[in-house]
């Protein structure tokens, strides 16, 4: 597989989980059957906002969403990205940690063949001015699990 992307692309990032879940709706902890479908509901209603962009002319093969598997599935966005020809983005990493983990641990390959995006998406919260060990630890924990597959994207995410 190349590396990089050398086309145009424009992606619209509503990835967020642990903080869309507490900031915007105000749900500690768990949330429930309800507060999930509430929050795949407000998920939909960006992608929605994504497709009526599609329809004034905004190129849908340089376009695309990065969307969650927790609250992007229960509406379906995934498959409805790819249905409409949109570029699809998925995040691995676990929501809401200070050091980088993969949300699934050693499966987090199945749940990418399962969506089979464009890109994955890893946030890494990685400080150059200390934290050496943690630095080391996310370095080593990508390393060791990139054989799997090439990450087309990495942002960083500076302390």
């Amino acid at each position: 597989m190349a590396l990089g992307y050398d086309g145009k692309l424009y992606i619209l990032a509503f990835d967020h989980r642990g903080s869309f879940q507490k900031k915007m709706f105000g749900i500690e902890g768990d949330a429930t059957p309800e507060q999930t479908d509430t929050i795949a509901d407000a998920k939909h209603l960006i992608f929605e906002g994504l497709l009526k962009a599609t329809e004034e002319g905004v190129d849908p093969h340089a376009t695309g969403c990065l969307v969650d598997e927790q609250f992007g599935t229960p509406k379906r966005v995934p498959e409805q990205a790819k249905d409409r020809g949109l570029l699809l983005a998925m995040p691995v990493e676990k929501s809401g940690q200070n050091e980088f983990d993969f949300e699934y641990g050693e499966d987090f390959g199945a749940h990418i063949e399962r969506f089979d995006p464009d890109f994955s998406k890893v946030l890494v919260r990685y400080n150059p001015e200390g934290g050496d060990e943690m630095n080391q630890r996310q370095s080593e924990s990508r390393r060791s699990r990139s054989a799997w597959r090439r990450f087309i994207s990495v942002s960083p995410s500076w302390l």
